[in-house]
């Protein structure tokens, strides 16, 4: 009777296994459909992130190169050669008009790109969401990327255009103007690192003039879009606000001797003039259309206990002229005074730091001595040059025009048969030397400050400059030393193309 009730009990327990068994198989059977289609999931996010970030990097770099092309001495400089002259000065600042439109092209292989076509899938349309006008209707300029390498089989960035514009406030919709009660739509924004704004401070800031009045440094501000799509059909469109950022360097005096215990001596030839009147010199003229500004000291100090250093008495007062008089009579005493500089002339370590910054973005570095034979003549009145010397520069015999900003850091021997148009900055030792006849001139400006001990070479401390000196033979000839505003300006062409803002603009889907 025991053995039949187990065996009826065992018969009734016979499937459970089995369904345990499915169950579990089901249970396993979920969870691994679960986990196959999670990682297909996470599979299409990584690919959907990575041709995401493909395509953002890829805009970028159509943002980078239009950045970089904008500076003059990029070699692949947009207006090499002055292609577009009314897009940018000779000297590298733009210039654009309000529908003025660079583009810069870039189609994969046989592709056509050609953003002013609306049926095209590389369509500009945030150009009319700003401007409220088609691109086509603005004055449009195109060029060639120069991203891809033929010659190394290497394809560039995935970009097709980059936009470079000028804008407005309507444009960005934002108030640049704090007084603003609606969106400026015709006013050109203009970046000014010199800029006193309605809230008081002198950042600088962009602005749309006259509220605030733009200063003499103030510079045209660009926008840069551009629009990246990859073959997978990922796109990103992405915008920049920038502004050639420059030295900005302004002087007080045709030729400014910066320091304590300073001296100079100056010629016999009546033919020499240091004049800090911004009118032409008469040798070479003016050399650009903008306004004279108003008259600097022929020479200027930065201690007046110096003045009794400052020897003029060769050929005469007359032949100093500038700040304190303008035509004749001769004045009673030549048109020397003291004269406040920006901070960063004013001490050692800050001259020192000026000189470095200049050297970082120089165009030619030399290490001295230098002398004729191995001085460059490659700077042109089209393409001035930034040139440094770390070292002592002798231009005896050197009968040339140079062009740009020279930066000499040990003792400059100058020719007065050379011309020099632009700013020459002799700081380091401080020591400039005139020697031989010549019918040259220096067109522009010229700072002496000696920073560095001439015998040790070491900086010398703060607060105190050493004593610079500039010194004629007698029988120096030449023509002298002339302030010009516009050499000076040419002489500093944008050092880079500061980014103002960036943002990404979001696609229609």
């Amino acid at each position: 009777m025991i053995a039949r009730r187990k065996i009826e009990e065992q018969s009734r327990e016979r499937g459970a296994a089995l369904l345990i068994a499915i169950f579990a198989l089901l249970l396993i059977s979920v969870v691994g459909i679960a986990l196959i289609v999670s990682t297909g999931t996470d599979s299409a996010l990584t690919g959907n992130y990575r041709t995401s970030t493909s395509a953002y990097y890829a805009g970028l770099a159509g943002l980078e190169e239009a950045r970089g092309r904008l500076l003059r001495r990029n070699p692949d400089f947009l207006n090499n050669s002055n292609a577009y002259p009314s897009l940018f000065t000779w000297h590298g600042y733009p210039t654009f008009g309000l529908t003025d439109i660079f583009y810069i092209l870039n189609p994969a292989g046989s592709e056509t790109v050609n953003p002013l076509d609306p049926s095209s899938p590389y369509a500009d349309q945030e150009y009319q969401t700003e401007f409220g006008i088609p691109p086509s209707s603005g004055n449009v300029y195109t060029i060639a990327s120069d991203s891809p390498l033929p010659a190394l089989n290497l394809p560039g960035p995935s970009y097709k255009w980059v936009r470079i514009n000028a804008f407005t406030e309507a444009a960005l919709q934002i108030h640049i103007n704090p007084n603003g009660t609606s969106f400026d739509p015709t006013t050109l924004a203009l970046y000014d690192p010199a800029n006193q704004n309605a809230f008081g401070n002198t950042a600088p800031a962009l602005i749309v003039p006259p509220n605030p009045p733009a200063s003499p440094v103030a510079v045209e501000a660009l926008e840069i879009t551009s629009l990246a799509v990859l073959p997978s059909g990922s796109r990103r469109l992405l915008q920049y606000i920038v502004a050639p950022s420059a030295l900005n360097l302004s002087f007080p005096s045709a030729l400014t001797l910066d320091g304590n215990n300073v001296s100079y001596s100056g010629p016999n030839s009546s033919s020499f003039y240091i004049n800090g009147n911004d009118v032409s010199d008469p040798s070479v003229g003016r050399t650009c259309s903008s306004a004279p500004v108003p008259s600097v000291f022929a020479i200027g100090i930065t201690n007046p206990s110096d003045l009794a250093n400052i020897n003029t008495s060769h050929p005469g007062t007359g032949n100093y002229l500038g700040y304190g008089f303008v035509g004749a009579p001769p004045p009673p005493v030549p048109s020397v005074g003291q004269v406040t500089l920006p901070s960063n002339f004013q001490m050692p370590s800050t001259l020192d730091a000026l000189a470095q910054s200049i050297t970082q973005n120089a165009d030619i570095i030399l290490t001295g001595p230098v002398n004729r034979s191995n001085f460059p003549t490659t700077s042109t009145s089209t393409s001035p040059m930034t040139i440094v010397i770390n070292g002592d520069l002798d231009l005896t015999s050197w009968h040339n025009t140079g062009y740009g900003l020279l930066l000499v850091t040990g003792t400059l021997t100058y020719d007065p048969d050379a011309y020099w148009q632009g700013v020459i900055l002799v700081i380091g030792k401080g020591i400039f030397t005139g020697a031989h006849g010549g019918s040259g001139s220096i067109d522009g400006a010229m700072l002496v400050a000696q920073t560095h001990d001439p015998v040790t070479g070491n900086l010398l401390p703060d607060p105190n400059l050493g004593a610079a000196s500039v010194s004629y033979a007698p029988t120096t000839g030449g023509w002298g030393i002339y302030y010009d505003s516009c050499w000076i300006r040419r002489a500093q062409p944008p050092l880079t193309y500061k980014i103002l803002s960036f943002r990404e603009i979001p696609l229609a889907n």
